[in-house]
């Protein structure tokens, strides 16, 4: 295997082990071990635990949202539609793109779980502070583009930044995680869903 192979794997072997283990006992052995590799090549990819720690979560928000910005699509004639429809068609992308996101979270809840028990370990561990502050200002800054385009798709704009609302969604988003992961409980879920949107659609404006 190549450095960066070998790299690549150890991440995604990292995001299985604390998702099974917590940070706390994604040991180096441990990862290696589920990676299929000998311990004693560790340090041909990083130069410690913490190098890889934070390798992780540089690669926890995806950079590529083009999946997530498919959902954001308009089903009427936007230029010729009036008020009710543009916010209506607003309405429901953002339904699409939580339900999207929580699809995503129940095919695969240990890598989001891993995601957020990262964001924890980090505040408490200060030479991962910043990497876990950069971990979620990324993901606020994919929530901002999603929220722009959905706009633009829907003929609406929002009444404040969407790199402001941003935030907003992340917090939705890991209370749907939270809540999954703890209760598994998907009509609670859905009603959190919904509260989120109608409190999202108050920042809606005509174009």
């Amino acid at each position: 295997m190549s450095v960066d192979e070998r790299r690549r794997a150890l991440i995604e072997s990292a995001f299985r082990v604390i998702a099974d283990h917590g940070v706390e006992g994604a040991t180096t052995r441990r990862i290696c071990a589920h990676a299929g590799m000998p311990l004693a090549s560790f340090h041909y990819a990083f130069e410690s635990r913490t190098a890889l720690l934070s390798a992780v979560m540089e690669t926890a928000v995806p950079t590529d949202i083009t999946e997530m910005l498919d959902t954001v699509i308009h089903d009427t004639d936007v230029d010729n539609a009036d008020s009710n429809s543009k916010r209506l068609g607003m309405q429901e992308n953002m339904e699409r793109q939580l339900t999207t996101f929580f699809d995503l979270v129940k095919a695969d809840p240990g890598r989001t779980q891993a995601t957020i028990s990262l964001g924890i370990y980090a505040h408490n561990h200060p030479e991962l502070q910043s990497y876990g502050k950069r971990m979620y200002e990324k993901q606020f800054e994919v929530a901002a583009v999603a929220l722009r385009i959905a706009a633009e798709r829907s003929g609406v704009r929002w009444s404040q930044p969407p790199e402001t609302l941003g935030p907003t969604v992340i917090a939705t988003t890991n209370s749907i995680t939270l809540i999954y992961l703890s209760t598994a409980d998907e009509e609670v879920i859905r009603s959190v869903m919904a509260s989120a949107v109608r409190a999202m659609m108050t920042y809606v404006v005509e174009d």
